[in-house]
């Protein structure tokens, strides 16, 4: 009966630890500037990355962002989505071979790929360099919604070339998308190229929280922008990136001697 009445209290005890790293709380994500970094920690034979910043945000309980590369190969590395989160791939440098569904896509620098909960797939590096690119993964603080995904058509892919870029007197822009997911209620996508010396638009705020990630140089003068957020500011090039937390004033400028080029996204 003793060894009974152990066993029992070892099962509670497990079973109220199992709950409590379920309900980890992550700190507040903090709206400044981040840098990409070498990815060191082996995800898989193929798979490398390192964390660039993670913890909570506003409609969030969970982001984290990471820097990963894909080694070249000539075998797929099978992943798949946890059912309570979404991840966004974004093509830094290199070639990536993505495939799920009956479709492989083969992108390059700038194409993304939106995965949703659950979403099994394959990624390959072909190429001799390594393939690089920021990896996303959130989830929501409510309940996500199977019916959002399943009207936005499930997992997709936004390929760089076959995007029409829109001229406008400040530069262009390349839209994404902007849809509802399980994870969240809005989520919206778009690449702004941005004419030396100017200002996307006045600082301003906005409800969803929103990241902007300076996309790599084009062979010009070097990419270079100031960031304000809140009362700091923060000067960024390629590679770098905003986090912008929900209601604080933001605002961006090109501060270099060309255009420059970056990914906007908000989600909420």
């Amino acid at each position: 009966m003793k060894n009974v009445c152990i066993a029992l209290l070892i099962l509670i005890s497990l079973s109220a630890s199992a709950q409590n790293m379920l309900k980890e709380v992550f700190a507040p994500l903090q709206s400044i500037k981040y840098s990409w970094q070498k990815p060191v920690e082996k995800e898989g034979k193929n798979l490398l990355s390192a964390v660039l910043f993670q913890g909570q945000g506003y409609d969030m309980e969970y982001v984290q962002v990471s820097a990963c590369e894909v080694r070249s190969s000539k075998k797929k590395t099978e992943l798949q989505i946890p059912s309570d989160e979404e991840h966004l791939i974004i093509i830094k440098s290199g070639h990536l071979n993505i495939s799920f569904g009956d479709s492989t896509w083969s992108l390059t620098p700038g194409s993304i790929a939106l995965l949703m909960p659950d979403e099994k797939f394959t990624i390959q590096n072909p190429a001799k360099d390594p393939g690089r690119y920021y990896l996303m993964k959130y989830r929501s603080k409510s309940a996500h919604s199977p019916e959002r995904g399943k009207a936005s058509g499930g997992s997709f892919v936004r390929e760089w070339n076959r995007l029409t870029f829109r001229k406008h007197d400040r530069g262009g822009v390349r839209s994404y998308f902007e849809i509802g997911t399980p994870m969240s209620k809005r989520f919206e996508m778009h690449v702004t190229t941005l004419n030396a010396g100017l200002k996307s638009h006045d600082p301003h705020t906005h409800r969803a929280e929103e990241i902007i990630l300076m996309l790599e140089d084009t062979g010009g003068p070097k990419a270079k922008t100031e960031m304000l957020i809140g009362d700091s500011s923060f000067k960024g090039e390629a590679g770098d990136l905003y986090y912008v937390g929900s209601n604080l004033l933001h605002g961006i400028r090109n501060t270099g001697e060309g255009p420059c080029s970056y990914f906007a996204f908000q989600f909420e």
